[in-house]
Formats: structure tokens, C-alpha cells, sequence
């Protein structure tokens, strides 16, 4: 394989970031989903080229997804097979040239025959007899070919972007044809550069580009350009025409890369075939409008048979499904007080929450009701943990990467919706049903309410122009959602007071966030999970808790991730100076419900414990807190006017400048840098000195769960349009 020589495309250090060394197998243990693990995984040989496949799910009619052009392998389909395989047994495969599979060196290892082959054959090693097929683009014209070759086998055909011949029929077809192959012969790269672009026309695409530039990057010029020619000269419109099984066309009126009369000649050709023309839609419709391409398949294949219950209006219960975001423990304790008030205003309603680990578990510790289809989500905590350094977690690129398990629980959730009725939806930090409600707005249902304690992703890096321009970008995305559909969130609370909201722009060009706030929020100030009252008196809450009255006792939590158990670590290596000097001290390590109290060495006077139910109550009565920088805790420590040293995470931007502008306000910015816990003795002077410094904090308002119910019970109401 050729290395590239030419200087890579803007777009490649805008867009798409570092790259791995090209032309680079996905590693044989890792999958190509983060959401879901094969049921099935391995290789068939074609003399001698191995074709690499899996299938997804164990239950259910079947899904093939024939591989497309092999400019992408089968990670393309993240939005999709997840999904797909809590219904179908799906069946994927990389196509010879990238992905798992081989990458012969001979150019006749490659044609249009070897890759109808090779699906056929990975078909036969999976046993499959009957199949939905599936194809995106140049894959059409296998399933087509499939579909009139062998129709007992298929039960239903899809093209998406698809065209049923190759041939370079008009003199600016071959024009066109003869510039991609310049191209990709003399600036691979470029070519990439260009085809990623084009193939995601759709504005805010800039993930869709960064990952097809990533799965591109895993072939060469030299392999593509073979498979290329193969899929270029073919014709099976003579085959579409004998298809006799259901067809369903998507085609995006704004494929640049094949037009929409392509899709319309597919329709025409094939007998009762559908056409679903995405109106503003480009090339993937399986990628950039995921949503859309799940629902529409499922329906149109139909899966197993489902029961419904549908109840007369009159007769439902009232309910509301309360979902609360699973990273760290903070936004589940003060939803739930705020649905402890809702419940005060509207007693009748019964509230259902939608969400994971940890939350989950503190859930159901306060007897509340988790909805059992909550045990399909996929794990936000275990993401972030994934993505995470030492004391360092890029917020923003974390959320970034998550698209795929934003789809997954996304669909999860429309499930549901469709299954059941709830008077209304509210969603704490819900981004996954906001983004997806908002490129969807057909399927609102019923009210809802969208909660959040910080608008705007902002940049962490100096002089980092991708990390900024990828925050504009999607801060944009948001901005132009609110704009167009302002009646989607029938309620938008913010979690805080107007001061805690920042004066910087959402970026270039981009409104200042306080005043976009303003007009797109209302404030009901911060929710405490308790009444700081009821912890005033300190020596009945140590005495509770097993604390005695002759100890001085430190509290060290980092929440309900994995992320904090180096700073765990170093306070643990400090611990044995900060005894030296204050012998009654007792140090308790809470590693939270996600982190082994098995990694950390005994010693005297450090008790660690895996989970504290309920941590704010012993948080109230310690001399010391060393907290991560995360907004509840840090809060609650305020609230209760309790001593505290906090280490935001590194290039978290919601730690980094959103809490601590929020805790500049109460006078509590109480915030160090990871770089002074390198030192144990510098560590433990530190915290011995936070210890006994006064505490001058602002008072922290009691009434913030109260008032948020209040605006949620409003929307439940609807009278506000009456005078």
C-alpha cells in the first residue's frame, strides 16, 4: 500500500482529527458497536480471501445488509444494526478491500461477481434461508441481483441512495467518472476529502464526515481503485424488473452522489416497489437521518408479532416517564426531589423514569419504578469512562462520540412511546431525545420538558481550531433546532440562576449564551436533593452515621463514574502525611458503585467504602470534603457551608467554567488544579489548611425543586393561554 505524499485536506485537521496509520484492521477483539456484541462473528474463505461477518441478535426474522462500496465497512451502520438487532437477526459484512475482511493485491480479486459471491456466501455460512436484504448505495444491485436470482430466500428488498446499473451512459457521467479516478490515483486523500463531503451534504454533518473519513482511512487508493472498477460497468435493471417480493426504495432528493433519478428508475423497474424520497436528504440515509431509517425498515419488514393494549383516553392513568441522565449520581437526586414536589402539586400522577447505572440502582433503593425497558440502554457512564485520561475528559469530544448510543437509547425510547402513553416527558439533560425530537418532530407525542444546569459546549484548548469549530458547530446545530421548532419543548428549565449562565458566545458569529438563555429558558434556580436544615445539626447526623464526636473526619468522592480513581489515588497517597499531622483524622475513600475498593492499599484511619447511599447526609457533618468538580456535589458541600477542596476534571468544559462560575457566585470557587495532587505533602498541606479556613458562602436557595415542579405541573395543566 502507498503512503499518501500529498499534504492532507483542511478538512482532515478541521473535521476529522488525528488518524491512525492508514490502511489499519480493526483489531479482531473489538466490535464494531459499542451498544451490542455479535451473536455470531467469523470468516468465510473465498479462495483464499476472507470475508469477514457477523450477526447481530438471536431472535426474530432476518436483516442482511449486503457491503456496499468499500470506501466504508460495516461501522457505518452504528445508528442502525443496534437497534435493528433488539428485533431481527442482522446479519453484517465487510466487504473484501477494508473493514475485517482481506484486502487481496490482485486487481482480479475484485469484481462485481466476487462481491455478489461473497454475500452469497456469507448468507450460506450463517444458515440464513429467508432474509430481508438490504442495500446502500452500490449494494442495490446485489440485493437486486439476489432478489431475482434466488427470490425463495429474500423476503423483502431495501435500496437506500441505490441504482440498478453502473454503465457510464451520458458523456457527464463518464466526465465525472474519469475525475473521481484521477482523483483517487493521484491524490488519495483528496479523493476521500471530496467523496465524505459529497456524500454528506446535509448541514451539521460533521460527525457523518469525521467517521467516513476514519472507515475510509482503513483502505488504500490502491485496493479502492480495484473495487471501484468493479462495481463501475454493471447493469441488473433486466433482474429488477423480475423482483417479485415487497421493495422499498429511500432515496434523498439531494444525493450528490447518486441522484434521485436513480432511485425513481429502482422504483419504476421493480413490480409494487415503494419509493420514500427523504425531501432535503443526501446520499445515507441510514446515517444521517438514522431515526427514520430504523422505523421505516422495521415497519416495512415487520418483525415478530407484537401485542398492544390500547386504553380509552378516559380510562388511562395519569403518567409522566421522568428521564434523567446516568452520568454521575447528581442529576438523578434532584430529579427525583423535583418529582417528589410534582407529586405534592399533581398526586395522581405516576412517574416512570428511563434511565441506567447508576442512577438506576438509586432509584430503586428510593422505592421508585424503573420501566422494565430500560435494561436495553446503552451505558452513558461506561462511555465517558472509556473516553477518559487521568483526571483529564475532553466533555465535549465525549459527548461527540456518543451519536451512537444517543441512537440506540433514542430508539429505545420511541419504542416505548409507541407501546404506551404519558401525559408527558421530562427530560433532565436528555440530549439523546432532544437532538433526535428535534430532527424528528413527527413524533412528539405528548408534552414535554427539557431540564439542563448548563447551555453551550465551549473549546478547553488554546489554539485548538478543531476542538472550536466542532463546538461551534454544534452549538449551532442546537441553536438552529430551538429556532425552528420552539414549540417542541413545551417548557425549557434551567437548573441554576441567570448569573450562573455564561457571557461568552456559542462562537463565531453565534449569539452570547446568557442572552440565547434568556429567551429560551426559565430559571427556578438550583435544586437541592435535601432541606439544608434538616443536616444543621451535625452531631446527630455523625452519631447516625457512625462518626465519633473525638474524630475529625475527611470525605473523599468523585461520584458515580470510574473517572475519578486517580485523584482517589493520590488523596489515598497523601492521607498518611495529613494523619501525621492531625492523628484523630479518619479518611473515608467513597470510590462510588463503579470503582473496585480493591485498588486502593489499607491503611490506618482510611476506610474505603464501594457506595454511600445518600452521600450528602455524611457530606454535611465532615470537616473536609476532596470532590471532584462536578456541579452537584460541590453544591451540596455549599449548601450544608461545609469545607471543600474540588479538582475538576481536565478539559471538562462544564466543570472547568460552567460549575465554577456558578460556584464563584455562592463565593465557593473552592476549585485546585489535578497538577497539585502530584505531590502528597503539598496535597495534604493543602487540605489540612482548606480544613480550618472560614467558610463565607452564600446562601444556596431551597426552593429551586419546588419551583421547577411548579413550571412542569403548568405544562401539565395547559391553562396559561386562558385570561
Amino acid at each position: 500500500m502507498t503512503a499518501p505524499t500529498r499534504p492532507l485536506p483542511e478538512r482532515f485537521e478541521r473535521i476529522a482529527g488525528p488518524l491512525p496509520a492508514p490502511g489499519a484492521v480493526p483489531g479482531a477483539e473489538a466490535s464494531p458497536y459499542e451498544t451490542v456484541q455479535p451473536a455470531q462473528q467469523g470468516f468465510v474463505d473465498r479462495d483464499g480471501v476472507k470475508i469477514w461477518y457477523a450477526v447481530w441478535g438471536d431472535a426474530g426474522p432476518w436483516i442482511a445488509f449486503a457491503p456496499s462500496f468499500q470506501v466504508v465497512h460495516s461501522q457505518m451502520l452504528k445508528g442502525t444494526v443496534p437497534y435493528l438487532s433488539r428485533h431481527f437477526r442482522v446479519v453484517t459484512t465487510d466487504g473484501r478491500g477494508n473493514g475485517r475482511s482481506d484486502r487481496p493485491t490482485d486487481p482480479a480479486a475484485y469484481s462485481f461477481d466476487h462481491f455478489y459471491d461473497d454475500f452469497v456466501a456469507v448468507l450460506d455460512a450463517v444458515g440464513v434461508e429467508r432474509s430481508a436484504l438490504v442495500g446502500i448505495s452500490a449494494a442495490a444491485m446485489t440485493v437486486l441481483r439476489l432478489a431475482a436470482e434466488q427470490p425463495q430466500r429474500v423476503t423483502h428488498v431495501v435500496t437506500a441512495g441505490g441504482f440498478a446499473d453502473s454503465l457510464p451512459s451520458d458523456e457527464k457521467l463518464a466526465e465525472r467518472l474519469k475525475m473521481e479516478g484521477e482523483l483517487l490515483r493521484g491524490d488519495w486523500p483528496g479523493y476521500l476529502d471530496w467523496f465524505m463531503a459529497t456524500i454528506f451534504s446535509e448541514p451539521h454533518s460533521t460527525k457523518p464526515y469525521e467517521d467516513g473519513v476514519r472507515f475510509g482511512w482503513a483502505t488504500s487508493a490502491e485496493w479502492l481503485g480495484a473495487c471501484r472498477n468493479a462495481w463501475v460497468g454493471n447493469d441488473v435493471r433486466e433482474l429488477a424488473r423480475r423482483v417479485t417480493c415487497p421493495t422499498l426504495v429511500f432515496h434523498g432528493d439531494d444525493d450528490r452522489r447518486v441522484p434521485h433519478a436513480k432511485g425513481q428508475e429502482i422504483h419504476a423497474l421493480v413490480p409494487g416497489a415503494k419509493l420514500l424520497t427523504v425531501a432535503g436528504g443526501g446520499h445515507v440515509t441510514a446515517v444521517r437521518d438514522a431515526a427514520l431509517f430504523n422505523r421505516t425498515l422495521r415497519e416495512f419488514v415487520a418483525g415478530p408479532a407484537r401485542q398492544r393494549t390500547w386504553v380509552r383516553a378516559m380510562a388511562r392513568p395519569r403518567r409522566a416517564l421522568f428521564i434523567t441522565s446516568a452520568i454521575g449520581l447528581g442529576h438523578v437526586q434532584r430529579d427525583l426531589a423535583i418529582a417528589r414536589e410534582l407529586r405534592k402539586l399533581q398526586p395522581d400522577l405516576a412517574i416512570d423514569w428511563f434511565t441506567v447505572d447508576p442512577a438506576a440502582r438509586y432509584l430503586q433503593r428510593e422505592g421508585e419504578r424503573l420501566h422494565p425497558i430500560t435494561q436495553r440502554l446503552a451505558n452513558e457512564s461506561r462511555h465517558f469512562e472509556q473516553v477518559a485520561g487521568e483526571h483529564d475528559l475532553s466533555a465535549f469530544f465525549a459527548l461527540r462520540t456518543m451519536d451512537e448510543i444517543m441512537s440506540h437509547n433514542f430508539m429505545t425510547f420511541v419504542d416505548l412511546m409507541e407501546a404506551e402513553h404519558y401525559d408527558i416527558v421530562i427530560g433532565d439533560e436528555a440530549w439523546d431525545v432532544d437532538y433526535h425530537y428535534h430532527e424528528n418532530p413527527e413524533l412528539k407525542r405528548q408534552p414535554y420538558v427539557f431540564l439542563t444546569d448548563f447551555v453551550g459546549c465551549l473549546p478547553m484548548e488554546p489554539g485548538n481550531e478543531r476542538e472550536a469549530a466542532l463546538c461551534a458547530d454544534r452549538n449551532a446545530d442546537d441553536i438552529e433546532h430551538v429556532a425552528r421548532y420552539p414549540y417542541l419543548r413545551d417548557a425549557a428549565i434551567f437548573v441554576g440562576n441567570r448569573d450562573d449562565v455564561s457571557e461568552r458566545t456559542f462562537g463565531p458569529g453565534l449569539p452570547v449564551i446568557r442572552e440565547w438563555t434568556d429567551r429560551n429558558f426559565c430559571y427556578c434556580g438550583y435544586c437541592l436533593p435535601f432541606d439544608p436544615r434538616t443536616l444543621a445539626d451535625t452531631e446527630r447526623l455523625r452519631a447516625q452515621h457512625g462518626y465519633r464526636s473525638d474524630e475529625k473526619i475527611a470525605i473523599a468522592a468523585v461520584g458515580g463514574t470510574a473517572t475519578g480513581e486517580h485523584l482517589l489515588q493520590r488523596i489515598a497517597a497523601a492521607f498518611p502525611r495529613m494523619k501525621r499531622e492531625l492523628p484523630e483524622l479518619r479518611l473515608v475513600l467513597v470510590t462510588g458503585p463503579r470503582l473496585s475498593t480493591a485498588a486502593f492499599e489499607p491503611q490506618p484511619g482510611l476506610d474505603v467504602r464501594p457506595y454511600v447511599h445518600n452521600l450528602y447526609e455524611h457530606l454535611a457533618c465532615c470537616d473536609l470534603a476532596l470532590v471532584q468538580g462536578g456541579l452537584s456535589t460541590t453544591m451540596e458541600l455549599v449548601a450544608t457551608r461545609r469545607p471543600f477542596l474540588s479538582f475538576p476534571l481536565q478539559r471538562h468544559f462544564e466543570q472547568c467554567v460552567h460549575v465554577r462560575q456558578r460556584l464563584a457566585n455562592y463565593a465557593a470557587d473552592r476549585s485546585m488544579d489535578y497538577a497539585a495532587t502530584l505531590d502528597p505533602d503539598r496535597l495534604a498541606a493543602r487540605a489540612l489548611a482548606a480544613m480550618h479556613e472560614p467558610v463565607r458562602y452564600r446562601p444556596v436557595e431551597t426552593d429551586g425543586a419546588a419551583r421547577a415542579a411548579l413550571r412542569i405541573a403548568q405544562v401539565l395543566d395547559n391553562r396559561e393561554w386562558a385570561r
